[in-house]
């Protein structure tokens, strides 16, 4: 408020030197020559014999003050203990003028931010209506051997009728049961194979660098274009602990939901021949639905099934080793600088994972700008103060903090918008890195983060 306050101090003093000028004028016409004066009176003006009461000096031009610039600095939050090694830039969204810049163009690692280029990716080129369908095979010899084929959906569900799982409207193996059960109510199976060959392992793959503790935690599970609930134990439980293998689960579960008809049944993995007759299958929500929650919690499993949708969809093979060059492709058409990405996971839990700061706010303001159906990226964000990931953080910005966070354990990452109290709009992104991170280097962050929210278009670069 404090620029407001210099305006209206500037308009006051103003106006009580005109009336000033009023009112002495007449006056120092009867009491003393008149001195000569551009700001007075007009230089052709000639002088009166006689004072009269009733002249006034000549009307003067009075200049408007100009602007109060008031410079606001975060050097100080920036100087912070627990502020470590950082990356930042922030951009006034309205005129796009830099005004804070750290090391923005050095590519590094992003953490969850990685997720922004994952939804922006899949929405390029799946689309945000595009929906993954899960398909039941029967041999086209033995009607008793069942294939259930995985093509990317970790939403598919073990959960009842009328029970939800962490992922809204999420396909039901109950769903194929009935189906299945529509083909023939009378055949039993001898067999169910699994195939989760779409891409990976049969058995899943988890990152070398990935921390084991994510399985056990329950925020991550292996990738495999075949699971259940995202491997939870708990359908419900967002970071509920997963397995080693998900796709053994599955075919657990998926005997579990044929109920009689499958007690007898073999379990084991394998291709599906491709004279194999379809006999049931259920389609995800559609991708718009899986971005918002990925982006709202933080959702590891989601993107890294994206990333593998993405990769196949550009022609590539779903791995790993695929989804800098898929990522590219997908984002050609934005022509955002993406030479020096590079994409180890979809989810941003590597930290060999390269995106510079500089990029990021490339996407954002991209984003700001309307382009495509990115819009379905901000309207998932997190918001401070609102359930996600920024439930608790930004309690003096709520709803004036709209972000996506990031965490591994050597770095803190944020970006997205401000809406700072002077009316202005600023595009940030922070990295906090260091060789190991603890919460008082997020809090940190965050108070440099609120540091460019109080000075908004003020914000000066020292």
């Amino acid at each position: 408020m404090k620029h407001i306050f210099f305006g209206v101090g500037g308009g006051l003093v103003a106006g009580i030197l005109a009336l000033l000028i009023l009112f002495q004028g007449p006056l120092s016409l009867s009491q003393a020559p008149i001195a000569e004066s551009s700001e007075t009176i007009s230089e052709t003006a000639e002088p009166t014999s006689e004072p009269s009461a009733t002249a006034l000096p000549a009307e003067t031009a009075t200049e408007e003050p100009e602007p109060e610039v008031i410079e606001c600095s975060v050097a100080e939050l920036e100087a912070a203990e627990n502020i470590q090694s950082l990356q930042a830039q922030v951009i006034n969204a309205e005129t796009g003028e830099v005004l804070f810049d750290r090391d923005s163009s050095e590519a590094n690692r992003s953490a969850s931010v990685m997720k922004l280029f994952t939804a922006a990716a899949a929405l390029e080129t799946l689309g945000p209506n595009y929906r993954v369908t899960t398909r039941v095979y029967v041999d086209a010899l033995d009607p008793s051997i069942l294939y259930l084929v995985g093509a990317g959906d970790v939403t598919l569900s073990r959960t009842g009728v009328g029970v939800e799982s962490v992922y809204e409207d999420a396909p039901k193996l109950s769903d194929l049961a009935k189906q299945i059960s529509a083909w023939s109510n009378t055949q039993t199976f001898s067999q169910i194979v699994l195939d989760s060959s779409l891409y990976g392992t049969p058995e899943g793959e988890y990152q070398s660098v990935w921390d084991l503790r994510g399985i056990t935690d329950g925020y991550m599970s292996p990738v495999s274009a075949l699971q259940v609930d995202g491997d939870r134990d708990n359908p419900s439980g967002k970071d509920s602990p997963r397995s080693t293998d998900p796709v053994a689960r599955a075919g657990t579960w998926f005997a579990e939901a044929l109920g009689n008809s499958a007690l007898e049944a073999e379990i084991v993995k394998g291709l599906t021949p491709p004279d194999a007759v379809e006999i049931a299958q259920v389609k995800s929500a559609p991708m718009k639905t899986w971005i918002d929650y990925m982006l709202l919690v933080s959702d590891n499993t989601l993107a890294e099934a994206m990333a593998r949708l993405v990769s196949l969809d550009v022609g590539l093979n779903g791995s790993f080793a695929s989804l800098t060059q898929a990522y590219q492709r997908a984002l050609v058409e934005t022509d955002i600088d993406l030479s020096s990405l590079r994409v180890e996971d979809g989810s941003g839990l590597s930290k060999n994972n390269k995106l510079a700061p500089a990029t990021v706010n490339e996407l954002l303001t991209l984003m700001y700008e309307g382009y495509g159906d990115l819009e379905i990226i901000v309207d998932g964000l997190p918001v401070a103060g609102t359930p996600g990931s920024l439930s608790y953080r930004f309690e003096d910005a709520v709803a004036k903090v709209v972000a996506k966070t990031g965490w591994i354990r050597t770095g803190y990452s944020l970006a997205g918008y401000l809406f700072p109290e002077d009316g202005s709009q600023l595009i940030f992104t922070v990295y906090n890195l260091a060789n190991s991170v603890a919460i008082k280097n997020r809090d940190a962050m965050d108070e440099l983060v609120m540091g460019f929210f109080g000075c908004g278009a003020n914000l000066i670069d020292n």
